[in-house]
């Protein structure tokens, strides 16, 4: 995939996810989104010396929440991706072969179709492990990793 894509698949699942988890903070998404792509480690500080930040409850919750659905979203494209990678080097020489064909064209891994059950389990193993590795407790835990679950698993 393109950075873009890549970009664009972070920013939808994460946008999702915030949807479902702290849906007050959609107005705000788009700002903290374009601040965690500029920087994504002070983007998830959350601006924790800032004075201001203690006197607006929304700006807590933002700074809670929806850098931390696209911490997690990042963690899932590479998880994804990095499945796609295992896949090729267990598909081996026929798949090299049309990649070889193809040298022309940028070849980037793609996001598989459908999931396994066991492609579902380590995603959401993945989301539960970075949420809360970036603070996020019980509760809205659970409903990232089920939100990110429906979105990867959503036919539209």
């Amino acid at each position: 995939m393109r950075h873009t894509d890549q970009r664009d698949f972070v920013v939808s699942l994460a946008r999702d996810a915030v949807s479902t988890v702290a849906p007050e903070e959609l107005p705000f998404f788009a700002a903290a989104s374009e601040a965690y792509f500029r920087d994504p480690e002070r983007a998830l500080a959350g601006d924790r010396g800032r004075d201001e930040i203690l006197g607006s409850g929304i700006d807590t919750v933002v700074a809670l929440v929806s850098p931390v659905a696209l911490a997690v979203a990042a963690a899932v494209y590479k998880q994804l991706t990095d499945q796609v990678g295992a896949a090729v080097v267990r598909g081996g020489g026929r798949l090299l072969r049309r990649i070889v064909r193809r040298r022309g064209r940028k070849t980037e891994p793609q996001l598989p179709a459908t999931l396994s059950e066991d492609d579902l389990k380590r995603v959401a193993q993945v989301v539960r492990e970075r949420a809360q590795a970036l603070g996020l407790t019980g509760a809205k835990v659970d409903a990232l990793v089920e939100s990110v679950l429906a979105s990867l698993t959503n036919d539209e």
